[in-house]
């Protein structure tokens, strides 16, 4: 998916450069290690981006979440000096239920903030019999009451 994503915004770039507005492609997934803060970051959190542009809102289990899809979106951006009218932001759209801080099986929301390292080591990694990196759970995502959207119901 990120190399589809990182192809989406780059022909977005090329489009909007025929007519006349310069963007930059921002890498889907190029999160680094910061260890003064102990968080990955990335140039831009694209999550909160997409809350500042009221696509969405940022759920309990740090994710994003949409009306229209739930959680179950993928994001991409681009940056640019041009000025685009966003939508309003939206009111929270979780509840803060805690079914995902309870389902979780490593406690990696049992903070006011996710434990990014934990979480990261523990649901995602390399398949070694398929030779393919994977994710391995994704159980804050399931359980929430949010994860599907209006759209994604249907």
């Amino acid at each position: 998916m990120t190399p589809k994503l990182d192809a989406i915004a780059m022909d977005f770039c090329i489009e909007m450069e025929k007519h006349g507005i310069v963007c930059v492609p921002i890498p889907t997934n190029e999160s680094l290690w910061n260890s003064a803060t102990n968080r990955f970051r990335s140039i831009v959190s694209q999550k909160h981006a997409a809350q500042a542009a009221g696509i969405g809102t940022i759920g309990r289990h740090s994710l994003l979440i949409t009306p229209e899809y739930g959680s179950m979106v993928w994001l991409g951006a681009v940056l640019s000096e041009h000025e685009f009218e966003p939508d309003p932001l939206l009111a929270p759209i979780c509840n803060n239920c805690n079914l995902c801080v309870d389902v979780c099986p490593i406690n990696a929301l049992s903070e006011s903030e996710l434990q990014q390292l934990d979480c990261w080591n523990h649901a995602f990694g390399d398949d070694e019999e398929q030779k393919t990196w994977k994710i391995s759970c994704h159980k804050c995502r399931d359980i929430c009451p949010y994860n599907l959207g209006s759209k994604n119901k249907l």
